[in-house]
């Protein structure tokens, strides 16, 4: 093994308590490789000189969270389709002094689905509660599985809009409507859906105890009920969902697949289900953010 050690890290602003610095270094013991991974937290006026800073330093790679994934992406040499289609980055390689810009996210989202045989997104019709960058990553994610129907619900119609009309001409055979996080389109949309996806932070430590939906509403029993949020494990949707009934699944899972595909970008090592599936039941049990 090489004594040069090769750094990856986390870019973001509130990142004490990120769960990314204990999976890859879980995966970089499992594989014995010289890399460490630091988590970098910075103020929003220090991004353009930290990634100065990432390219000048020899950085090997960073993770891009919160509120950095958009504004790094035009500080980038070069963003993949994906990434350029969802309008943000998660994930940055160097080669060649050269930035390139990734997004995991939308992979991390269906992996968990895919790996427990839950749902084949082909002709499916999903509810997503939000517009932000999560919710693009999922829409995403979802059109590009082949739903045939996707139902935005956000407080902020104008980003919705936005949503729909960047993803629709891509996606044309499905149907993306959007409408009110209020009203009685809410219940009619959920009564028909196969997924339904909280994309907004109501019930993350930011929004404790919060619930994006009125109780009043009635969850059908074939409706799996995913909340992206994953401290803590059970949101105030979720333990709704489950007392109903439904299917329930949290974040950690997208958050370690997500970490995956980063992984594999910088080390181009993929790392195998024993070591993937050994990481998420710690993180289970370890109920920390």
């Amino acid at each position: 093994m090489s004594d040069k050690i090769s750094i990856i890290g986390l870019l973001g602003e509130h990142i004490e308590n990120s769960i990314s610095p204990f999976i890859h270094h879980k995966f970089i013991r499992y594989y014995s490789i010289n890399y460490c991974y630091v988590p970098f937290q910075i103020k929003t006026k220090e991004l353009p000189v930290a990634l100065t800073g990432a390219r000048t330093l020899g950085i090997c790679g960073l993770n891009v969270t919160i509120p950095f994934k958009k504004s790094a992406m035009k500080f980038i040499d070069n963003n993949d389709l994906a990434a350029e289609r969802i309008g943000a980055i998660n994930t940055i390689v160097r080669k060649d002094e050269k930035l390139y810009g990734y997004n995991t996210d939308w992979i991390g989202f269906k992996e968990p689905l895919a790996k427990n045989g839950e749902i084949n997104f082909a002709g499916k019709k999903a509810v997503v509660l939000g517009a932000g960058g999560a919710a693009r990553a999922v829409v995403y994610a979802l059109a590009e599985g082949g739903c045939s129907a996707i139902s935005i619900f956000n407080r902020s119609e104008w980003r919705a809009v936005e949503l729909k009309r960047n993803f629709q001409h891509i996606f044309p055979q499905c149907e993306i409507k959007i409408f009110p996080l209020s009203g009685p389109a809410l219940q009619r949309e959920i009564s028909e859906a196969d997924l339904l996806i909280n994309a907004t932070p109501l019930g993350s430590w930011y929004y404790p105890g919060q619930n994006p939906l009125s109780e009043e509403i009635k969850l059908p029993p074939q409706l799996i009920v995913y909340d992206l949020i994953y401290y803590p494990d059970k949101t105030p949707l979720l333990r709704w969902a489950e007392k109903s009934g439904n299917k329930i699944i949290n974040g950690k899972e997208m958050l370690v697949y997500q970490a995956v595909e980063s992984f594999y970008l910088w080390t181009n090592i993929y790392p195998e289900q024993k070591i993937i599936n050994q990481t998420i039941s710690e993180i289970l049990e370890m109920g920390k953010g």
